[in-house]
């Protein structure tokens, strides 16, 4: 089989498109035909060693997020069978094959395509997860999100809006009218009008800029409401002096919530945004396509 790994930590040129032996799957684990793999910036930070665990094994294949279809299921896998379409998370997704533990897996719903499988899970449940559990949003309340036009962002608009939220957000002017088409009440250009002149008082803050932005919107939660974002640390003194309640959330993988993102991606509630999709061994240009934001949505690998 094919597969695209790396022998070091560096820059894009270290991919190696490579020839190796089809995996056999262990006794909790699936053996799946990979056809579409997601490209994530959690991918590139990857590569370059930014996550890299002490005793990273090298040569490392690349890639996370995949949709394909079931060939083996070991003994202890007892809910998927040959055949059925999944989705899900892989170590080492840039591949034509991959095991796969059987709790980060779940069916895909007859109407979804391979390619909006594979674009949903790490921006899926990352926005899902902080939507209905960081925030806890309810009818009625009034949510800001930042960065709200990228992978996350969109899809956690679309989940705000499904629970009854009301949706502010702000993003580069390039991304302002895709985020107002999604129904957002209100869109502010990030390098305009400082948006805590403009927004008033929100229930919570989804923080997906990190850095200045974040340490500006303490101000704009009303007491007893939420900060929650995936960029850096909270600031816990200037979260006591607001009387509100600071997240940093780091998403977890959960078949249970994977299939939850999948319902809701068959209802047509949650509706990635996919940019490209590039050949497998293009996985180079993909990253770095990733790497610069030079895209307006999710960049795709097919590899099958």
């Amino acid at each position: 089989m094919k597969a695209v790994r790396i022998h070091a930590f560096g820059d894009s040129d270290q991919f190696k498109l490579e020839d190796l032996p089809r995996p056999a799957p262990r006794p909790d684990e699936v053996l799946v035909a990979i056809r579409n793999v997601g490209v994530n910036p959690v991918d590139w930070k990857m590569r370059q060693g930014q996550l890299a665990r002490a005793a990273t094994p090298f040569p490392l294949t690349m890639g996370r997020d995949f949709a394909g279809e079931v060939i083996e299921a070991g003994g202890k896998a007892i809910d998927f069978q040959p055949g059925e379409r999944v989705f899900g998370f892989a170590q080492g997704a840039y591949a034509e094959f991959a095991t796969v533990a059987a709790g980060n897996l779940a069916h895909m719903p007859a109407n979804l395509t391979f390619d909006t499988a594979a674009a949903l899970p790490t921006p899926g449940l990352t926005a899902y997860q902080l939507v209905n559990q960081a925030l806890g949003l309810q009818r009625g309340q009034t949510v800001l999100i930042h960065g709200a036009g990228g992978a996350v962002g969109s899809l956690a608009v679309q989940l705000a809006l499904h629970r009854g939220a009301r949706v502010l957000a702000t993003d580069v002017n390039s991304e302002l009218g895709y985020v107002t088409e999604l129904g957002a009440a209100q869109v502010f250009d990030a390098h305009g009008e400082p948006f805590e002149e403009a927004v008033g008082a929100v229930d919570a803050v989804l923080d997906l800029v990190g850095g200045e932005t974040l340490r500006r919107s303490y101000a704009v939660v009303r007491r007893g409401g939420v900060v929650a974002t995936t960029v850096g640390s909270v600031d816990e003194a200037e979260a006591e002096r607001h009387g509100v309640r600071a997240v940093a959330f780091v998403m977890r993988a959960s078949a249970e919530d994977l299939a939850q993102v999948a319902a809701l991606a068959s209802q047509g509630v949650l509706r990635p945004r996919i940019a490209q999709v590039l050949p497998l061994a293009e996985a180079r240009r993909a990253q770095d396509l990733s790497q610069r934001g030079e895209t307006h949505g999710k960049i795709l690998l097919r590899a099958a």
